[in-house]
This record gives structure tokens, C-alpha cells and sequence, in this order.
């Protein structure tokens, strides 16, 4: 019995700070959450669902480090002048932005970001027909 308990033993120590190697910091996520459901029409149930989701697939994809040296670079990309310039240009620069924009097209496909849900409200008649596919891309 001892000989597979060891293994066990031995595989949660290891297995323990894999796991919790790209854990976001709660003020990240947060920030993030509330910085997307803003940027996607306001707090409402949807947005916080779809903007949580989005924060996990990103940390799934990319640590806490590339994160927050991409937002930076994001954030300060608009700075005027040649202060400005050490994060709109330079390899680096560039390789962290297009990190985490891959990061997040990833995200907002599999969370279904930007996206609005579609609401049926029955009728007299009873429920109404969907929409063709031609009438909800011209709304």
C-alpha cells in the first residue's frame, strides 16, 4: 500500500505549482472583467459571463507576466513624444501586442464577446418565427 501512496504523494507536489503557475492576481481579472463588460455595452449578467470567460481562456494562453507587460505596452502605446515611442515601436513591443490580441480573438470566439443575445418574447399568436440570417445581419 505504501508503494502507491509515494507515487501520489509525489505526483501533487509536482502537479500543485504547475497548476498554479498562471493564476491571474484577483485585481487583474477584476480590472479586466470590468474593462470589457465597459467596452461591450455596460455591466449586465451577459457581459459579466462572457467577460469572466474571456479572462480564463487568456490565462490559459498566456502568463500573468506577458499579460500585464502587453496591457502596459497596450495602455501606453498612445503616450505623445519619444516616451511614447519605447512602447509603440521595438520588437518587443510589437511581440507582446500581438500575444495577447491573439489571446483574445481565441477568447471572444470561444466566450462569444461582442456578441448580443438574441431574446424571443412570445406573442399572442404564440412564439414568433426566428429571424433569417439575412434580417439579423441588417440590424
Amino acid at each position: 500500500m505504501f508503494r502507491c501512496v509515494l507515487p501520489l504523494i509525489a505526483l501533487t507536489l509536482f502537479a500543485v505549482p504547475v497548476l498554479a503557475g498562471n493564476d491571474y492576481p484577483t485585481m487583474d481579472r477584476v480590472d479586466h472583467v470590468l474593462t470589457c463588460m465597459k467596452r461591450n455595452g455596460g455591466q449586465n449578467v451577459d457581459n459579466l459571463y462572457r467577460c469572466s470567460c474571456e479572462i480564463d481562456v487568456i490565462a490559459q494562453k498566456i502568463t500573468v507576466e506577458e499579460f500585464n507587460t502587453a496591457r502596459t505596452y497596450e495602455i501606453y502605446k498612445n503616450m505623445p513624444g519619444e516616451k511614447g515611442g519605447l512602447f509603440r515601436e521595438g520588437e518587443d513591443a510589437k511581440a507582446s501586442r500581438d500575444k495577447i490580441a491573439a489571446a483574445r480573438k481565441e477568447a471572444e470566439k470561444r466566450c462569444f464577446v461582442g456578441t448580443k443575445r438574441q431574446t424571443v418574447v412570445p406573442t399572442a399568436q404564440g412564439m414568433p418565427k426566428a429571424p433569417a440570417a439575412s434580417e439579423t445581419s441588417k440590424k
